[in-house]
């Protein structure tokens, strides 16, 4: 039979393992991660638990007592009182995970009817009830018709591990949007990697379910590390066309078999796995004892490895059963899977149903054709009593982190616990909210935005996105005026002060498409992926078009974002005066303004190159004590860098180079502000605008977007008749309506997006240093710490992956991330790039993460590099160049080094021979405790 399956199996390896090695193992590079802190940072604030709704909204908090029947009241960190909710209208409430999971106690686990699993220890059997002293319950009492299944948990010295128990324990890839927790089983219906180390020993018997509901394509690999390359030698069930098989290459041999046949539709498969790591030897058995498959390839260097890795290439797959046991060497025995009966702890099997249990001499009783039979407690295993039957789901199913599930009708939520019913359990059941990891929904009905006076938008906060409407409010202390009612929520509530987010209510149009090209020269390479004069940022509202005689309305944009149409009547040493048709006469500082367009631009004036913007923006060393605070565009698109002293409506008066001159104002169309603390080195100290920009976030500010291009920011007092009305510092009273806004951006939210727009581009930045000097900079330990941004924190951002899925920095604390940004037509890029991956390689135990950010490029060109320089890494695709801006990249490659923390510790700009040596130095720095594997002195 062997023999005969595989070489059935074996044609197909070559154009299978080429297919893996092309595609699907780049699905396996990322590696999940957990939060935690240095023990001396401040202690970060504790995960909450999340609500999600059926139209996809979410918001993080916890319960709040006093819910009408059939309503959960859920309480919000953002807002100053609780939303209510209809049960109907919930998918899930997701729980955080404690920092070390807890672990199942009690004698044994029932397995009950509708999926409700206990633990506890028994008190007495009789042929209808089972009463038991269950974990997390209390004492109750069980109908004997509806358990399924008990087995033995303590005293079993060889459970290794019990699961799954959710998402719990296993690092996700991506981290969110793919893997879900569907009745505490692990689950995807997109392709995604998740790897748990739950300890498997050396010799391991592991029993596990799997299904799908459509033609799967997974694998599962057992006796993996961390690192995705692991997988590649471990034993692998993996699915090969219409069949599931057991497989494994190591040392250039290979050894496999079928397992059993996949059919198009829904399937399972229910396996037990018996693994000897150190011989090389896996016996695969059914279910029911029936022994499946057996390969063997014995290593030259014995390997154990503790982890399992589940990888779903395309359609879905479901972990339904997940147990790990210390495999003593004994078999399985092949049963009759469908007739009740007890297995002993020495492997023999008796046939017949368990009707009681005698506690006086600790003995099962056991109703058989041939008579009853008592078996002692000590010498039960596990027991099958009945079979689950195609039934109605429940209504709700909660599950708790070590591993009980109670499904049933959910009564009511009080501040004693959850009150359930379930048919399996006499009597109403009292649920503690200590412990809870879910609460799922299981008859959720569609949620949909209804009709009303105001407009329906989306509010997006950190950890919350609902869909609502903003609504007449009663501010309080520490409240704005901005009250929010989502959708499916009785109740209404204010934003507190100080929270930073926004309300969508139209997505601005995609950005057109882009293309670039450069030329590598030296060791770093000036960035071509910069945006021309005026065009927004990707994500942002285009401005208005112009129109009518004169090329559209000149504007004024502030460093807030802010676009306000105007005329600009002077300028002078305080300031900038202006007229506009939104507001009296207004003016403004130079410390808050970041341009003025005198003209819109209309001429055919040349296009400005990047090689000139870059140019323009460059300041020489012998220019960095006294630099230009102003740049000027003529209308035949020559630039000027100076210092502006004065502007009335017929000349403008500049100094250059401390000598001052005078320019006819019809030949200027835009003066740009070049502000000296966005300079390298010169945001050391905290600014004067920092600070303003804080104080103002206090005072609960937002921005209105509109797709005409104009960005108004102001302090919002009053929500009414549809029209938000507040105090603008520059404008004073504003009043808008809502029908008006496309976009209203909260608090800190304003300087996030404001960043990406175009002229806060214009920023000056240092010229290179000389050669000499770059090389004393970069030896000793003070190699890589010369940049603005080491010591402040990361910049925050999420990138789409190259594999699929998305990497987002804040979910990465906790570990050390490594960010190499780089592009395939960079020479010196693909010289640094595998140094960068060797040293952080090296350290891949230690929870090292590499993500290398690719600027603007197509993924086909970043593919058939990868591949032809044999690199494997995990791949962001910074498609605008928006996260290259906010890490100051504008030379390539640069390697940016952030701390568990989310500190950047390090950045090194160009490729040079120490670049391996230097990261690793950095990194041994930060995990002081690592033991890096040695560098390869072959390596180039």
């Amino acid at each position: 039979m062997r023999s005969q399956t595989s070489l059935r199996l074996f044609p197909r390896l070559t154009a299978r393992s080429l297919y893996r090695s092309a595609t699907v193992t780049l699905g396996l590079l990322f590696v999940g991660v957990t939060i935690s802190t240095a023990a001396d940072a401040p202690a970060p604030p504790q995960p909450k638990a999340v609500l999600h709704l059926t139209n996809d909204g979410f918001i993080a908090g916890d319960f709040a007592g006093g819910a009408n029947p059939g309503a959960v009241r859920w309480q919000s960190a953002a807002f100053t009182a609780p939303f209510e909710f209809r049960l109907n209208n919930i998918s899930t409430v997701q729980f955080p995970a404690p920092a070390k999971l807890p672990v199942p106690t009690g004698d044994w686990c029932f397995e009950l009817d509708q999926g409700t699993i206990l633990y506890g220890s028994l008190r007495s059997w009789t042929k209808d009830e089972i009463e038991i002293d269950a974990t997390h319950i209390g004492q109750v009492k069980l109908k004997a018709p509806l358990v399924h299944r008990i087995y033995r948990v303590r005293d079993n010295g060889d459970i290794v591990y019990l699961g799954p128990t959710g998402l719990a324990g296993w690092q996700l890839t991506p981290a969110t949007g793919v893997w879900r927790e569907d009745f505490g089983h692990l689950a995807a219906a997109q392709e995604g990697s998740a790897f748990g180390d739950f300890g498997m020993p050396a010799r391991a018997a592991i029993e596990f379910e799997i299904s799908w509901k459509k033609r799967p394509d997974f694998v599962l690999a057992l006796g993996v590390g961390a690192d995705p390359q692991t997988s590649k030698r471990a034993f692998r069930f993996e699915v090969w066309a219409d069949d599931l098989v057991i497989n494994r290459e190591l040392d250039q041999k290979v050894d496999l078999q079928g397992v059993q046949s996949i059919q198009g539709g829904p399937g399972r498969a229910h396996l037990q796995a018996f693994i000897d790591q150190e011989k090389g030897h896996c016996l695969v058995f059914s279910a029911s004892g029936q022994k499946l498959a057996e390969i063997q390839i014995p290593p030259a260097k014995p390997e154990v490895l503790s982890g399992i890795r589940l990888d779903n290439i395309r359609g879905d797959v479901r972990l339904e059963r997940l147990r790990i046991t210390r495999w003593t060497g004994a078999l399985p025995r092949e049963v009759a899977a469908d007739q009740p009966r007890l297995h002993r702890t020495d492997g023999n099997i008796e046939y017949g149903k368990v009707t009681a249990y005698d506690p006086a001499t600790k003995e099962f009783v056991m109703s058989r054709d041939a008579g009853d039979l008592r078996v002692p407690f000590d010498q039960v295993d596990s027991a099958f009593l009945s079979f689950p039957a195609e039934g109605q789901l429940p209504v709700v199913r909660v599950g708790y982190h070590d591993g009980l599930h109670v499904a049933g009708d959910l009564q009511r939520i009080a501040d004693d616990g959850l009150w359930m019913t379930t048919p399996a359990i006499a009597g109403p059941v009292r649920l503690p909210r200590n412990g809870l990891r879910s609460i799922i929904m299981l008859q959720a009905e569609s949620l949909t935005d209804g009709d009303g006076p105001d407009p329906i938008g989306t509010l997006e906060l950190e950890g919350t996105r609902l869909r609502g409407r903003l609504v007449e409010g009663n501010p309080g202390p520490g409240a704005t005026c901005l009250a929010w009612q989502p959708v499916g929520s009785e109740a209404m509530a204010n934003l507190r002060a100080g929270v930073s987010g926004r309300i969508v209510y139209r997505e601005p149009p995609p950005p057109a498409k882009k293309t670039n090209a450069s030329t590598a020269q030296g060791a770093a390479v000036r960035l071509q992926a910069i945006r021309v004069l005026g065009q927004p940022a990707a994500g942002q509202p285009q401005a208005a078009k112009p129109t009518g005689k004169g090329g559209g309305q000149p504007s004024l944009y502030l460093l807030t974002g802010d676009t306000i149409p105007c005329e600009v009547t002077k300028i002078d040493e305080t300031g900038v005066t202006f007229k506009t048709a939104v507001a009296d006469s207004g003016f403004v500082p130079h410390e808050k303004i970041k341009a003025v367009e005198l003209v819109r631009d209309s001429t055919n004036a040349p296009g400005l190159t990047v090689n000139k913007r870059n140019r323009l923006l460059t300041l020489p060393r012998m220019q960095r004590e006294n630099p230009p605070t102003h740049l000027l565009r003529s209308k035949n698109g020559d630039y000027l860098r100076c210092r502006l002293v004065s502007m009335d409506e017929n000349n403008v008066q500049v100094e250059v180079r401390l000598e001052s001159r005078t320019i006819p104002r019809d030949r200027i169309i835009r003066i740009i502000w070049l502000h000296g603390e966005d300079l390298e080195g010169g945001g050391e100290k905290e600014s004067p605008r920092a600070e303003a920009q804080a104080a103002d976030t206090r005072d609960g500010r937002v921005q209105v977007l509109r797709s005409d291009g104009i960005r108004l920011t102001f302090v919002p007092e009053k929500f009414s008749a549809s029209t938000l009305s507040g105090n603008s510092e520059i404008l004073g009273a504003c009043h808008v309506a809502m029908k008006q806004i496309d976009q209203l951006l909260i608090g800190s939210a304003i300087e996030e997006a404001a960043a990406q727009l175009a002229y806060q581009k214009w920023k000056l930045q240092n010229a290179l240093d000389p050669k000499y000097v770059q090389e004393d900079a970069a030896s000793g330990e003070g190699a890589g710490t010369d940049s603005v941004l080491v010591g402040k924190p990361a910049p925050a951002f999420e990138l789409d992956l190259l594999q699929g899925g998305r990497f987002k920095l804040a979910e990465a604390k906790g570990k050390v991330v490594v960010l190499d940004f780089w592009a395939t037509w960079c020479g010196p890029c693909l010289m640094a790039m595998p140094q960068v991956d060797r040293a952080t390689r090296a350290f891949a135990n230690d929870g090292v993460q590499l993500i290398a950010v690719n600027l603007e490029e197509a993924p086909k060109p970043i593919k058939a590099m990868l591949e032809r320089h044999k690199l494997d890494m995990t791949v962001a695709l910074d498609k605008d160049g928006a996260v290259a801006a906010k890490y100051q990249a504008s030379s390539i490659p640069q390697t940016v080094i952030i701390d568990q923390e989310g500190v950047v510790a390090r950045v090194f700009v160009g490729a040079t021979p120490q670049l391996e040596e230097q990261i690793r130095e950095a990194l041994q720095k930060l995990l002081p405790d690592a033991k890096p594997a040695a560098a390869d002195p072959a390596a180039p």
